[in-house]
């Protein structure tokens, strides 16, 4: 049977169809068959579907893979829709889906989530904030493959706790090329640091303002370290709109800040795993298998975790009864 599934793969890959089959495999949710039959190297452009939602259409994204050097592409191509910081963009397409208003994506890196978050509902939009200029080039390229994105307004700015400038710190390049978008405002997030860019600042409340105050469904928040600083700046939109935010915490981070946030905020922590999401931790902790965690607002936590039940490959349980991701 190996033999013979190897033979299949070999000819659907000398045909010139591997990435049409692998793409049908992603659409119905093999995903791992559909890594199997993709070729060697991977097409200029990706092309993944996000999950069905009842009947409604079949949408899907697109992204350059720069020859492999874009690692959110890359692991798009070799994983298919699970293939990058699962389950985050089906919460992030669920939740849009369910709320279609705006997504603030605050370090927005080349584009994935904003271009999920415009993708998942006609109605919904997206503000991207990226101040890295050679990452924001390539974040405007990939939005340009994606129709729905015409609804994704970019802001060339670093979010942070004031207004004016600071600098941000890049990191070394990789000796392979892959695109390196860890940059921080933080000098100590990098044990090396490549460059130093001086870059404009403000707050998420006087961004949010600048854009027309937008109903905020979203919050998505990746900036190596500086989450705190962030959320810290987003008093006005949170009290306004009580979004679901997305908030990565890393081993070099220390917790305190965020967990001080969320409970002066009245949210609970959610946090995530590739196939679990436990429900009400008692505090937000470093947990190196599950960086991503979602701040909930007490008054949505039963809606989101329906949403979250709702994604076949996650499983939901509360805090006191789910153990730790190691």
């Amino acid at each position: 049977m190996t033999r013979l599934r190897r033979a299949m793969r070999r000819a659907i890959q000398r045909s010139g169809q591997a990435e049409r089959v692998a793409r049908l495999l992603d659409e119905v949710g093999a995903h791992g068959a559909a890594a199997r039959v993709r070729p060697a190297g991977p097409p200029p452009v990706v092309v993944v579907h996000l999950p069905r939602s009842g009947r409604g259409p079949a949408r899907r994204i697109r992204m350059a893979t720069l020859e492999g050097r874009d690692q959110v592409a890359r692991a798009l191509w070799s994983g298919g829709w699970e293939g990058f910081e699962p389950p985050l963009p089906s919460v992030v397409a669920a939740t849009m889906r369910r709320w279609p208003d705006t997504f603030l994506d605050v370090g927005a890196n080349t584009g994935l989530y904003s271009i999920i978050a415009t993708t998942a509902h006609d109605r919904a939009t997206a503000i991207a904030f990226e101040p890295v200029p050679a990452i924001v080039s390539l974040l405007r390229s990939n939005l340009a493959l994606n129709p729905a994105t015409a609804r994704v307004r970019v802001d060339e700015v670093a979010i942070g706790d004031a207004t004016g400038t600071a600098e941000l710190h890049l990191p070394v390049p990789q000796a392979d090329g892959t695109v390196e978008t860890s940059a921080s405002l933080e000098p100590d997030f990098k044990e090396e640091i490549g460059e130093v860019i001086t870059v404009r600042t403000c707050p998420l409340d006087d961004a949010w303002r600048a854009h027309g105050r937008p109903i905020v469904t979203m919050i998505k928040v990746d900036v190596e370290g500086s989450e705190a600083r962030v959320l810290g700046g987003a008093g006005e939109v949170i009290a306004a709109h009580r979004p679901v935010i997305s908030v990565e915490v890393l081993d070099r981070v220390d917790p305190g800040p965020l967990e001080a946030l969320r409970v002066e905020l009245g949210y609970v922590d959610i946090t995530l795993s590739s196939d679990e999401a436990i429900v009400g931790w008692p505090e937000v902790r470093v947990l190196p298998a599950a960086p991503n965690h979602l701040l909930v607002p007490t008054e949505r936590l039963t809606a989101v975790v329906d949403l979250l039940r709702g994604i076949d490959t996650l499983r939901v349980v509360q805090g006191d009864a789910g153990q730790p991701p190691v």
